[in-house]
């Protein structure tokens, strides 16, 4: 029984040992002839596709190359490059090799690679056998900053700052209303300038008969809206009138540029004389005038109302910037207040003549204790005199009867002297008073006239002369008594 048994466990140990060796050479005849297999056959399709799946399994599950981390070995720079020239900005990467690097114009997307994506600027590229970028011919809108950044899972970037410098240029400069305002009204000075960098703009004028001066808020406001520049005057005054200039500068180089600005106003009239003495039938001439520009338009008045050409009694006569008004008096009523009016387009102005019969005092005058005037008369003098008022606080005046000149004329030059005429020292007011056969006429403004009284000359005597005294000397006699006195009461 026991050998039975042990004769059937001999037997299937033989059976594994056969079925595992079937098996091993299977799997070698498979592999050996494992191009030949026909696919053909679905059962063998089947299986080889099984067996191919697990090969491609085994296959990824293999770990892939490790890719290097690219750096920038190029540090961040500042570039200054002068307009019109060309300029490089580098970026140099390790590794280059299969390193795509991107390149930014103040954070815009300019190059990817070697891929343009602003085809309009044609100026900039990347540098043969390089990643740097190029920029030729180089404008001022080109300063900026220009990023160069790395394409990759962690990108690394840095910074350039390009300036592109150009000299100042002042392209345009002008003036409001031309450079031609009135006195009084708005004024606007405007430069555009350009540059890099950005200039700096002073102000100056060159008023007549002046040297070129630097303008200052005092002068006016100053104002920057871009490369716009501008001089502000709320009120312009007629001496500020002249030469404006516009001066640009920087580092680079300088500018500048000048306008005129004419300043006008509203005529103003000067007259000869504002009182005028006359007659009937003599003939009296008023003058007026006023030299603004434009040149005014001059008219003429008697007691308000207007005087036209056409008048028999009147002459008008104007030539540029002077008018004059030829009066012929026949009648009392002739006489009276004359105006010279002139007017531009910035407004009008005048000033008025008295026409009288009265004497007309002028040229009023105190040298000392000198005084001189003149009187115009054509009607015969009868009285005339001196009028004096002290400047203190209860002064009268003080009548003082002026000699008449000899002769008959039209014009008196009188001189007249206060020296004995018994006046205290002090201050007055002095105005003559002259009267014709028509009535009293005057002085328009007084003079001032300092009086100083002369006092006596006192002269010093020494007192020895006249007294004696404790510090006068003795006479002679005396000192020789003292001696004798002396000797006797030493003998004594």
């Amino acid at each position: 029984m026991e050998l039975r048994r042990l004769a059937l466990c001999m037997a299937f140990f033989v059976l594994a040992v056969s079925q595992c060796s079937e098996a091993r050479h299977s799997v070698r005849r498979r592999e050996t002839f494992d191009d030949d297999v026909n696919y053909d056959d679905n059962l063998l399709a089947d299986e080889a596709g099984d067996e191919d799946t697990q090969n491609d399994t085994d296959n990824d599950s293999q770990p892939e190359p490790i890719k290097v981390q690219a750096v920038i070995e190029t540090t961040p720079t500042f570039y200054e490059v002068e307009s019109g020239a060309d300029q490089r900005l580098e970026c140099k990467v390790s590794p280059d090799t299969g390193t795509v690097v991107q390149w930014f114009k103040n954070n815009m997307p300019y190059f990817i690679g070697g891929i343009n994506l602003h085809n309009e600027e044609d100026r900039y590229a990347i540098a043969p056998d390089s990643k740097d970028l190029l920029i030729k011919n180089a404008r001022v809108s080109d300063s900026g900053v220009f990023r160069c950044e790395t394409v990759q899972q962690s990108p690394i970037a840095i910074n350039h700052t390009l300036l592109v410098t150009e000299k100042p240029k002042v392209v345009n400069m002008s003036s409001s209303s031309g450079g031609v305002v009135g006195e009084g009204s708005e004024l606007t000075l405007t430069c555009v300038v350009t540059g890099s960098p950005v200039p700096t703009v002073l102000w100056s004028v060159t008023r007549k008969g002046q040297e070129n001066e630097r303008l200052t808020e005092k002068d006016g406001e100053f104002s920057a809206d871009g490369n716009i520049y501008s001089l502000y005057i709320k009120s312009v005054k007629r001496d500020q009138a002249g030469k404006y200039y516009c001066y640009a500068f920087n580092k680079v180089g300088t500018h500048q540029a000048e306008t005129e600005v004419i300043v006008q106003r509203k005529p103003q009239v000067h007259v000869t004389r504002t009182i005028v003495n006359s007659d009937l039938r003599i003939e009296a001439v008023l003058q007026c005038s006023a030299h603004e520009e434009p040149r005014p338009h001059f008219r003429w008045y008697k007691d308000g109302g207007l005087i036209e050409d056409s008048s028999s009694n009147y002459k008008i006569i104007t030539h540029g910037s002077h008018s004059n008004l030829t009066v012929f008096p026949t009648d009392d009523a002739d006489f009276g207040t004359f105006t010279c009016e002139a007017e531009n387009d910035f407004g009008k102005h005048n000033r008025s003549i008295e026409l009288v019969q009265s004497p007309v005092v002028e040229d009023l005058e105190v040298d000392g204790s000198k005084m001189s005037w003149i009187v115009h008369s054509h009607q015969p003098l009868k009285e005339m005199e001196v009028q004096l008022k002290s400047h203190s606080e209860n002064g009268e005046w003080r009548r003082l009867t002026v000699p008449l000149p000899e002769g008959s004329r039209h014009t008196y030059e009188v001189t007249y002297l206060l020296d004995d005429k018994q006046l205290e020292a002090g201050q007055y007011e002095a105005i003559v008073k002259v009267k014709n056969s028509k009535s009293w006429g005057g002085s328009n403004e007084p003079a001032n006239v300092n009086i100083e009284v002369d006092t006596p000359v006192e002269y010093i005597q020494h007192a020895s002369v006249y007294r004696g005294s404790a510090h006068s000397i003795r006479p002679a006699y005396t000192v020789l008594s003292t001696i004798l006195m002396y000797l006797l009461v030493r003998m004594l």
